[in-house]
């Protein structure tokens, strides 16, 4: 007997003898998955077990982790349950941040090597390509929802992508409730108040009337928007090996770029830190701000809590936005002993023995506090006979702007002994046959 579409779906898509983590909700589409799988496991030799994720959002949410748990011990298949809260505060909607949070947990529990599988299908498909058509996404929103993909430590995969929603309903009314195997209906997805809600219930019945075949062509046209994405991908690549150093795209070089690949560099850059793209207006416009500014002036592209500035003949990507230092900062404590830990852009400092270089044990045994610039500080260090403002080092260093106000200062007898682990001071500094102290300053936001 031939296999039915969905057991096609998975058998043509997983490998035997992989191991399988099913995200299952509970619903029609996670439970027909792990039906399926189920009834293949021992013929494929997959290692399957399902986990769900309480996002704790409705008040029967307690009873769906229960239907869960029920249901995979009937089938016996290993269960998990995690518990995750949602933070909507990031301005995305409670949708995307269910999301974020359901994902994160996901990717935590993960098992190396370990497939962890989510029921999306064709109709899924479709609501997420109009979604992104909508939105004014580019091909990578277009391309929708990725088949596979790397996922933590192992892969994610959404092997039913090309099944239909009508075939999972025949599937859960023909092989699942004969058996007394149901599932439970999340009341979010009726409600047309949500966007994906809305396109499902009101907008797709009158689009498939016209066009039946709206799932299957959106899912090519998905197909072949990925390729582009992953064609512009290649480019950005390419170009990113010319252009950026270290963490630094050169202004020099972006500008030898058209607009066009200009963009495409920096939405690949965002991409690969794992940042939300900058919008593309935004992007256009903040981009031609970066790279048209006059010598001197220090324009910054912001967008979700991350920005771009640019500092002399660079422009730097900071994967947070960088507070900006308080002068009024309360003098820290620090204990030789162990490392002293500033937080946020400011890393931590830490002590290091080393011959001939550091602070002179002298000074360290009378005790050292750590502050930050409040403004005038001078400090003589190394072989330079004058006294140097911290401005003039940090300027003649090319210290970026933005950190300066966080580099620790490390004071000893009521002077300024060092800064960070850049400069000591000539008269805290250990002799050339001492076992002095260095500073160690790590962690911290890149200074250059």
């Amino acid at each position: 007997m031939r296999p039915d579409p969905i057991q096609q779906a998975l058998l043509q898509g997983l490998p035997p003898n992989a191991a399988l983590c099913v995200a299952f909700s509970g619903g029609r589409d996670s439970t027909v998955l792990l039906h399926a799988l189920d009834g293949l496991r021992h013929e494929r030799r997959f290692v399957l077990r399902a986990v769900h994720v309480n996002h704790g959002l409705q008040a029967a949410a307690h009873d769906w982790e229960e239907h869960c748990a029920g249901l995979a011990s009937r089938l016996d298949v290993p269960y998990a349950a995690l518990r995750v809260t949602v933070r909507n505060d990031g301005g995305q909607g409670l949708e995307a941040a269910a999301r974020e949070a359901r994902y994160d947990a996901l990717r935590t529990h993960l098992q190396p090597g370990e497939w962890l599988l989510t029921a999306h299908h064709a109709d899924d498909q479709l609501e997420t390509v109009l979604l992104h058509l909508f939105r004014g996404s580019g091909v990578s929103g277009l391309a929708g929802i990725p088949r596979d993909a790397p996922f933590g430590p192992g892969r994610l995969c959404r092997p039913l992508l090309d099944v239909s929603a009508e075939v999972l309903a025949d599937y859960g009314a023909n092989r699942l409730l004969p058996q007394g195997l149901g599932w439970l209906t999340d009341p979010m997805n009726a409600d047309s108040a949500f966007d994906r809600g809305y396109l499902r219930h009101e907008v797709l019945p009158i689009l498939r009337r016209r066009f039946p075949a709206a799932a299957g062509a959106a899912g090519r046209s998905a197909a072949l928007a990925a390729e582009a994405a992953g064609l512009l991908n290649e480019l950005a690549r390419v170009d990113s090996q010319e252009v950026v150093v270290a963490h630094r795209l050169s202004l020099a070089l972006l500008r030898a770029l058209s607009p066009a690949r200009q963009r495409n560099l920096v939405r690949f850059q965002a991409g690969e830190r794992g940042w939300a793209l900058p919008p593309e207006r935004r992007l256009r416009a903040g981009l031609t701000q970066l790279l048209e500014a006059a010598p001197g002036r220090q324009p910054v592209l912001r967008w979700s809590g991350h920005e771009i500035r640019r500092f002399r003949e660079h422009l730097h990507l900071l994967d947070a936005v960088v507070p900006a230092g308080d002068s009024g900062d309360t003098p820290l404590e620090w204990r030789a002993s162990g490392p002293l830990v500033l937080g946020g852009p400011r890393g931590e400092l830490s002590l290091r023995r080393s011959s001939g270089a550091g602070l002179a044990p002298a000074v360290v045994a009378d005790g050292l506090q750590v502050a930050f610039r409040s403004g005038g500080e001078r400090v003589r260090a190394g072989a330079d006979r004058h006294h140097r403002t911290l401005k003039y080092l940090f300027q003649s260093q090319g210290i970026v702007p933005w950190m300066r106000c966080h580099l620790p200062l490390v004071f000893a007898r009521a002077q300024l002994a060092a800064v960070a682990d850049l400069w000591t001071a000539d008269w805290a500094a250990a002799g050339p046959a001492e076992t002095g102290l260095r500073i160690i300053w790590s962690g911290h936001a890149p200074i250059q």
